[in-house]
C-alpha cells in the first residue's frame, strides 16, 4: 500500500509510481597548450518521480477532502514516499499535484491525477 509519510492518501484507487534515473553533473575544463581536458565531478543531483493514478470516493465532499489533503503536502518540506512494494523513497519534495480529468460520477466520484516528486540525494 503506497503512502506519503505513512498517510494513506492514494489507497482509494489504482496508481503507478515511476522513479526516473539519478543525474550527475560535471564540468569540463580545457587548458591552452595541454592535450585532453579536466573533468570535475560536481556530484549527484536530484531525480524526478512521477506518480499517476485515480482518486475515488463515495461523495463529492470526500474526494475534495482527499484532494485538499494531497495539496497540503505541497509545503516545501521533505517527505518519505512508500510504493506498493514497500520500497521507500526518502527526501521527497512534492512539486506538483494535478488532476488530469474533471471529477466524474459513476459508482461514486473519481478523477485521475499526476503527482511530480523531486527526490534529493
Amino acid at each position: 500500500m503506497s503512502s506519503l509519510d505513512g498517510k494513506d492518501l492514494f489507497g482509494s484507487g489504482p496508481r503507478s509510481i515511476r522513479p526516473e534515473t539519478w543525474s550527475r553533473t560535471s564540468q569540463r575544463r580545457a587548458f591552452a597548450g595541454v592535450d585532453g581536458e579536466l573533468v570535475l565531478d560536481m556530484g549527484l543531483r536530484s531525480r524526478c518521480i512521477v506518480q499517476t493514478g485515480r482518486l475515488q470516493a463515495t461523495s463529492a465532499e470526500a474526494i475534495h477532502s482527499l484532494m485538499s489533503a494531497i495539496e497540503s503536502e505541497l509545503d516545501g518540506n521533505t517527505h518519505t514516499l512508500t510504493d506498493d512494494f514497500a520500497r521507500t523513497y526518502p527526501n521527497i519534495l512534492v512539486e506538483k499535484f494535478e488532476p488530469t480529468t474533471p471529477i466524474r460520477r459513476g459508482q461514486g466520484f473519481w478523477c485521475d491525477y499526476t503527482i511530480l516528486y523531486r527526490q534529493l540525494p
